[in-house]
C-alpha cells in the first residue's frame, strides 16, 4: 500500500514485543520458517522470480521491503539472481535524507547496491503524487538497469485492505480483484503472505526496519480503515472477516480472467480494423456485434482497446463510450478522456487517439459541474477555457450558463462536424444549415467552439446558437458557467 504522505519514521530499535494490534487478527500458528514458504511459493510461481533474473526489489525501509530483501538474498545464490535496491526519497521530512542512507548501509550489509532516487521538484503531499513520482522513478530504473523484475513488498493484510477500501469506493470484478501478483514487470511475491508472520521473521532474527508513525495517522483514509474499521468489522462480522475478504478477492480475480478472455473473443468478432495509416492509433468496430454483448463486456472491449493505444480508461470515460455505443447517434462523437475519441458512422465505430502536435484540433473535457479550465484548438486557433458552477445566468457570445442534468457529464468543447444538430426552441437545425443562415465564412467555421453533452448532443455554438438541454433538467442541478477567451 502507498505510504501516507507525512509523518516522522524512525530507524527501529532493538525489536520491542509486538502487541496484539500490531500483529494483526489471530491466525494458526505458523509450522514452518517463512523463508522455505516464500521459496516454495516462488517455484510454484516461477514467472514472478525467474532464475538468474535480474531484480530490482523497491526498499522504502519499511517492514515488508526488508523482509523481501532479505528473503531474496536467502536464495540469491541457489537462484542466481541479481540483486539491486532502490529506494526513493519523497523530500518530505527533514529526516528523509539520513534515512536513505541508513537504507542504503542495510542493503550494502547484504552486498547489494542500492540506487537512491528523488524528486526533480517539490512533490505535493498527496498519496496519488507520491505514488506516481515513486513509480516513475522505479521504472526508469529498471529500464536502464534491464532488470527483468521490479519487486515490491505488498503482502496480505495489504491486499485484505484494498479490496474492502474498494468497496467502500464504488468498485466493479476487476477491482474487487485486488493487488495483482504480477502485471508486467512489477511483481509483489509476498502477497500471500501475512504482516503478522513477516513482523515475526523480522523479530525473531532481530533485522531492524524504519517505523513510520503516519502510517497510523487517522487523517488518511488507509489507515483508518487498518486500525478503526477493519477491526470494528471483525468485531461485528467475526474473526475470519479479514479471510473472507482475500476469499472475495481471489474469486473476483478468476472472474475478472473469464471476462477478459469472453471480452477477448468479443472483441476478435466486432474488430473490422487497425489502421497503420494514422500510427495504429484508429480502431474500428461493427457496431452491431457489439450491441450483441452486455454492457459490462462492451467496457472491457473499450478497455482494451484504449490500452492498445496508450490510454487508461477512467470509470467516468468508460460509462460514456458505453453509453454511446448504445445511444450515440451517427455523425456524433464522444471524448472518453486521454486523447481518445468513440465516433459512429452509421454502424461503424472509430475509436481515434488523436496526438497534440501533428495538427490535430485539442480539445476540452468537462468530467462533472465543478470548477476547471484548460485550452481548446480549433483550425490553429486557440482558446482558454474557465468553468465554473453556480455561474450567473448571463449567457452571450463567448460565455454560456448551462443547467444540465449530471447523467448528460462528461461535457466536451470541440469543433463543429458534419451531421452535428442543435435542438432549438423552434425545432432541430443542422449546425452547417445555420452558419450558411447567418453567413458565417467557411473559413471561420473550423474556429467556433460546440459545447456537446456525453452523447454527443449539441448544446451550445459559442457566438451562434443556445440549445435545449436534453432531458428533464431538475432545477436543484447546478448552473455550469463556461467562457471563452483567446489563448
Amino acid at each position: 500500500m502507498a505510504e501516507p504522505p507525512s509523518g516522522r519514521r524512525t530507524p527501529s530499535r532493538p525489536l520491542p514485543r509486538l502487541k496484539d494490534s500490531d500483529r494483526g487478527p489471530a491466525r494458526p500458528p505458523v509450522t514452518s520458517d517463512l523463508a522455505v514458504r516464500f521459496r516454495a511459493e516462488l517455484k510454484r510461481r516461477p514467472d514472478l522470480i525467474p532464475f538468474g533474473g535480474n531484480i530490482v526489489v523497491a526498499l522504502s525501509g519499511g517492514s515488508d521491503s526488508v523482509a523481501l530483501l532479505h528473503l531474496l538474498v536467502g536464495m540469491r545464490e541457489a537462484w542466481g539472481l541479481v540483486l539491486q535496491a532502490a529506494h526513493f526519497d519523497h523530500g518530505l521530512r527533514a529526516t528523509s535524507e539520513a534515512e536513505a542512507r541508513v537504507v542504503a548501509g542495510w542493503a550494502a550489509t547484504l552486498d547489494v547496491q542500492c540506487h537512491i532516487g528523488r524528486a526533480d521538484g517539490p512533490l505535493a503531499p498527496a498519496q496519488a503524487a507520491l505514488r506516481d513520482a515513486r513509480y516513475a522513478y522505479l521504472m526508469s530504473l529498471c529500464a536502464e538497469c534491464g532488470a527483468d523484475r521490479l519487486a515490491l513488498g505488498h503482502q496480505e493484510d495489504d491486499q485484505a485492505e484494498t479490496v474492502l477500501f474498494r468497496i467502500m469506493r464504488g468498485t466493479g470484478v476487476p477491482g474487487l480483484a485486488g493487488i495483482p501478483v504480477r502485471r508486467g514487470r512489477i511483481v509483489r511475491p509476498l502477497l500471500p503472505f501475512a504482516r503478522a508472520e513477516i513482523l515475526r521473521y523480522l523479530e525473531e532474527r532481530e533485522i531492524p526496519f524504519l517505523d513510520d508513525a503516519s502510517n497510523a495517522d487517522p487523517r488518511w483514509a488507509r489507515s483508518r480503515i487498518r486500525f478503526r474499521v477493519l477491526p470494528a468489522l471483525e468485531a461485528t462480522c467475526g474473526p475470519d472477516f479479514r479471510g473472507r475478504l482475500l476469499a472475495l478477492s481471489a474469486a473476483a480475480g478468476n472472474a475478472g480472467r473469464l471476462l477478459e478472455c469472453i471480452a477477448g473473443h468479443a472483441e476478435s468478432e466486432a474488430l473490422l480494423s487497425c489502421r497503420p495509416a494514422t500510427g495504429d492509433r484508429t480502431h474500428d468496430f461493427d457496431r452491431r456485434k457489439l450491441l450483441r454483448w452486455s454492457t459490462e463486456i462492451r467496457a472491457l472491449v473499450l478497455r482494451r482497446a484504449a490500452r492498445r493505444l496508450g490510454v487508461s480508461l477512467t470509470r467516468g470515460g468508460t460509462r460514456a463510450g458505453v453509453e454511446f455505443i448504445s445511444r450515440g447517434r451517427s455523425g456524433a462523437g464522444v471524448s472518453l478522456g486521454g486523447g481518445l475519441e468513440l465516433r459512429r458512422e452509421y454502424d461503424l465505430l472509430t475509436l481515434l487517439r488523436e496526438m497534440p502536435g501533428e495538427g490535430a484540433d485539442l480539445e476540452v473535457s468537462i468530467p462533472e459541474p465543478a470548477a476547471g479550465v484548460g485550452s481548446l484548438t480549433l483550425a490553429g486557433k486557440s482558446y482558454r477555457v474557465r468553468w465554473r458552477p453556480d455561474g450567473v445566468a448571463d449567457t452571450s457570445g463567448d460565455r454560456i450558463a448551462v443547467r444540465i442534468a449530471r447523467g448528460h457529464y462528461p461535457m466536451r468543447l470541440r469543433g463543429w462536424r458534419p451531421g452535428d444538430r442543435i435542438r432549438l426552441r423552434q425545432g432541430s437545425r443542422k449546425l452547417k444549415k445555420l452558419f450558411g443562415d447567418l453567413r458565417i465564412p467557411r473559413s471561420e467555421r473550423g474556429q467556433i467552439a460546440v459545447l456537446v453533452d456525453c452523447l454527443g448532443r449539441v448544446l451550445w455554438v459559442a457566438g451562434v446558437a443556445v440549445g435545449v438541454p436534453p432531458g428533464n433538467v431538475k432545477i436543484e442541478e447546478p448552473v455550469l458557467h463556461i467562457e471563452l477567451s483567446d489563448g
